[in-house]
Formats: structure tokens, C-alpha cells, sequence
């Protein structure tokens, strides 16, 4: 590796002679400079293009020895982006589903803006994102909003870029104790596509990534499971952990949080109904604990973000084991991203 460096952000072929990309070797990778000049050139115009090189965590140091934030410009990752970072480093998916108005969104804009403004527990702390502009872009409402009250609408419906594959959004968190980076994938699906893996088994395929994931957030609007609709959502939703099981494929290993939102609406009690949704999961095999959330809370006796990032820890520590496989380290099939690259949604 004497004749070079790889250009590619993130990648320490020059110090570790492990591509990025699992070239091997790694100067089978087309970014790797394939020789001195080449690698001198690239040298050269990165001098005088910019006054900036690379620091971690995304920072940039200038010459004159100050540093800058660098954020990468994406709006969301697809499931080959997913396979292309997690080749470096190992990233927890976890997935969000739930139906329409469920308040999936806003779950996840909460996660978002507590870590921005330092408001997460146990000492995490944010340490980069590769869809800031796909954060900001969900959270356009809430930037809007002049004090008073909150919006009715907080955040708008999810509509993919691509209709047919799943959105990922990334956020990377470092846990201030140990200085471990965590960095997760969290999918932003429309309601629809949970409605509709309910009403339709022949569905499922969409989903089927799904069986990567190291937890699995469903999210059921609290204020229903306390309304004249009760019977409706747990039926539905006791259905989904049936589809989710025998259609999709998920193994019972995977951890899964029933997230109830709307908690500030119900004063954060745990409604019957949620335990009987938990109770039938567990007969299917899964491992499900029920959590109460606020995501932006109407209440003012409860703190906006209760809830969220907790069922969020939960996920990363249930599976924390996998936090220790080095990235060279082979996955079983079903845990390979590159698994689901080739399914026809």
C-alpha cells in the first residue's frame, strides 16, 4: 500500500490494507490509485482545491488550524448505500413500522432533535449524520413553528423518493463512557406499506430486508387504544406481528418495542389493550416489551422525547453482542445487507 492512499472518505486502506469496499485486493477497488503519480495528483489537488482535510467525526481542519463541521448532503440511503457503509463498520437497522398517523415521523424527528441539542441519556452524544438534510427536510414544520402552542400536524406524511424501497435514515451516536460509536439505520416508511402487509400477505417481499434488523419499532397511537376503535387497532395490530412472523420472515430473535404514542394524550399510562397486543406476540415467539412515548408533548407535564430514545437503547443493548463482530468478520447470509439487493419490490 506504499503507492497510495484510497480517496474515499472513510476508508483506512493506507494504515489497516482493508478496502472499504471488500476489493481484494484493495487495489482492485477503482478509487484506490493505481500509482505513484496518480496517488501524487490526487495529493495535489486535494491541496489546492481546498484548504481542508479530513478530521473524524465529520470535522474538517483548516490551515490556519480551526475546524469546521462537513455533513454529507443525502435526503435518505437505499438498501445498496446501507451495504456500502456497513462494509466499514458494523450499523444497527432498525425498523419503524406502523399505520398511518400512528406518529412513526415524529418519533423519529424527536430521536433527532434530542441528540442535536445534547438531551439524550447515559452519556450519548451526537456524532454525525449521512441524511442531515433528509432529517431537516421532515423537520421543516417544526422549524416553522413561532412558540404557542404545537402544530396539530407536526410533521408531514412519508412519501418515498423511490415508492417501491425502503428510505434509511442514519444517525450516529457515541456513548460518552466507553467512547463506543453506534450508528443506526432507522427506515422511514409510509403507513401504507404496514396497513397494507396486514390487508395483503402478498406484500411482504417489500419487507423482507427487515430480516437484517436488530430490533423492530411498531408504533400504535395511543389515544386509539383508548377509543371506541380499540377493538380494531389490536386486532390489526396482532395481525401484523402474524404477518411479520409468517410472511416477512422475522426470526423471534430479533427484539421488538411496541411503542405507544400520544403518551403526553393519555398521561402516559400503558393502556390494557397494549399488554393484550404483547401477550399475543409472545405466543408467536417474539421477545416484545411495550413503551410509553411522548414525542412532542401537548402536556406540559410531561417532557417532549420521553420514551423515544429509551426504546431505542433498548434495541442496541439487546443486541450489543453484534456490536462486537469486526466488519471482516463474516455475517450469516441472513444478516448480510447484500442479501436483499436483488429483491424485486
Amino acid at each position: 500500500m506504499s503507492h497510495g492512499t484510497c480517496p474515499k472518505a472513510g476508508c483506512t486502506v493506507g494504515e489497516s490494507g482493508i478496502c472499504l469496499m471488500s476489493h481484494t485486493p484493495a487495489t482492485a477497488c477503482p478509487n484506490f490509485p493505481q500509482n505513484k503519480e496518480e496517488a501524487a495528483g490526487e495529493k495535489l489537488s486535494s491541496e489546492t482545491d481546498s484548504p481542508e482535510t479530513s478530521e473524524p467525526d465529520g470535522a474538517t481542519s483548516t490551515r490556519s488550524g480551526s475546524k469546521e463541521r462537513h455533513f454529507h448532503i443525502g435526503l435518505e440511503l437505499g438498501i445498496d448505500d446501507a451495504l456500502e457503509i456497513s462494509r466499514g463498520r458494523y450499523c444497527h437497522l432498525i425498523g419503524i413500522l406502523g399505520a398511518s398517523d400512528a406518529g412513526k415521523t415524529c418519533c423519529l424527528l424527536s430521536l433527532y432533535l434530542s441528540v442535536l441539542h445534547g438531551r439524550l441519556p447515559s452519556g450519548y452524544r451526537f456524532a454525525g449524520s449521512l441524511t442531515l438534510k433528509g432529517f431537516e427536510d421532515r423537520a421543516r414544520r417544526l422549524r416553522e413553528w413561532k412558540h404557542g402552542p404545537l402544530p396539530t400536524q407536526l410533521a408531514n406524511h412519508t412519501v418515498l423518493g423511490n415508492p417501491r424501497a425502503a428510505a434509511l435514515l442514519h444517525l450516529a451516536i457515541r456513548q460518552g463512557s466507553t467512547g463506543r460509536q453506534v450508528d443506526l439505520l432507522l427506515t422511514d416508511l409510509p403507513g401504507e406499506w404496514s396497513k397494507a402487509l396486514v390487508d395483503r400477505a402478498s406484500t411482504a417481499d417489500r419487507l423482507t430486508f427487515l430480516q437484517r434488523a436488530d430490533g423492530i419499532i411498531i408504533v400504535i397511537d395511543g389515544k386509539r387504544l383508548e377509543s371506541n376503535e380499540r377493538n380494531i387497532e389490536v386486532i390489526r395490530t396482532k395481525h401484523l406481528f402474524e404477518r411479520l412472523k409468517n410472511n416477512v420472515g422475522i426470526d423471534s430473535k430479533i427484539p421488538i418495542i411496541l411503542l405507544v404514542s400520544k403518551g403526553d394524550e393519555i398521561d402516559m399510562r400503558l393502556p390494557p389493550e397494549a399488554n393484550e397486543i404483547v401477550q399475543h406476540a409472545k405466543t408467536l415467539g417474539f421477545t416484545v416489551e411495550p413503551i410509553v412515548a411522548a414525542a412532542f408533548s401537548y402536556n406540559q407535564r410531561f417532557e417532549s422525547g420521553t420514551g423515544v430514545f429509551e426504546a431505542i437503547e433498548r434495541l442496541i443493548e439487546t443486541r450489543d453482542v453484534s456490536q462486537q463482530v469486526a466488519p471482516e468478520t463474516p455475517l450469516t447470509n441472513i444478516r448480510r445487507f447484500s442479501a436483499f439487493r436483488e429483491v424485486r419490490l
